[in-house]
């Protein structure tokens, strides 16, 4: 080969290994700007309708549930308003920070204490909540021999316990949208089990949660807005309704897909 051709070559491959690095390095940025681009879309999207409902949320009181609500399954015939917020506060799962082996399995418990401590009216401190959700873990291995991934009717009786019937609780088997979106007009917070790597949160460890329970606090005409406590960014976190709606399983050890569509209702 001649010497032209040979530097040919070798200009070639190195253009090519170049182009190779580069390539690479770009596809981890790629990445990474796409995991901001979806932050950034969920905070604007989340501000959008957030501001949208200040003004209810200023002017509207949370709504007194009836002494006998429908029972499950049971379409309610009350009409429902076409959005509604309740003013809940928001505990993470890791109040602390500290996403160890324990609180990385606190999504259930968590989801509780922000749906009771919105109905009791009542706000603690960091140190307070943590030590009322490691009191959940112990009442759940107490009362069902395990607390991690706690499916719905075993969340019920933690529910029912730790309250002590000052909240009730009741799980409707396949909820419509409008049973959902009845029952937080009605001023009662919903806990909802769902595939929790399939949600769409780029705020969760990736690649997420296998299973995951979250508060729906609030609705408008496209979105569920939540008490994501899978994460300290979970305040008023909004999904559409339809990745809720499908991503939707109880928790079912073999193949998560496979758990039923179920959620839990806390009122008084």
């Amino acid at each position: 080969m001649k010497r032209s051709g040979k530097i040919f070559v070798l200009l070639l491959l190195a253009t090519g290994a170049v182009a190779a690095v580069f390539f690479a390095f770009n596809k981890r940025n790629f990445s990474r700007l796409d995991a901001e681009k979806a932050k950034i879309t969920q905070e604007i999207r989340q501000k959008m309708v957030l501001d949208d409902l200040e003004e209810e949320i200023a002017g509207t009181p949370a709504a007194e549930s009836n002494d006998d609500p429908p029972a499950p399954n049971q379409e309610n015939t009350v009409d429902i308003p076409a959005k509604h917020l309740l003013a809940m506060p928001f505990y993470s799962q890791a109040p602390n920070g500290n996403w160890d082996a324990v609180h990385e399995e606190m999504c259930e418990e968590a989801s509780l204490l922000n749906a009771g401590l919105y109905l009791q009216n009542k706000k603690l401190s960091l140190a307070d909540y943590d030590r009322e959700l490691l009191k959940l873990k112990d009442i759940g291995d107490q009362l069902t021999g395990t607390w991690v991934s706690t499916n719905i009717a075993d969340t019920k009786k933690l529910s029912d316990e730790y309250f002590g019937g000052e909240i009730r609780s009741k799980i409707i088997d396949n909820p419509t949208v409008s049973q959902i979106e009845a029952e937080i007009a009605a001023g009662n917070p919903v806990i909802v089990p769902l595939a929790g790597r399939e949600i769409g949160n780029p705020n969760y460890r990736q690649p997420g949660p296998i299973y995951h329970m979250l508060v729906i606090k609030g609705y408008d005409e496209k979105f569920f807005i939540t008490n994501d406590v899978g994460t300290r960014k979970g305040d008023s976190y909004v999904f559409t309704k339809d990745i809720i709606m499908d991503k939707m399983h109880d928790w079912n050890e073999g193949d998560i897909h496979l758990g039923a569509k179920k959620i839990l209702v806390l009122y008084k």
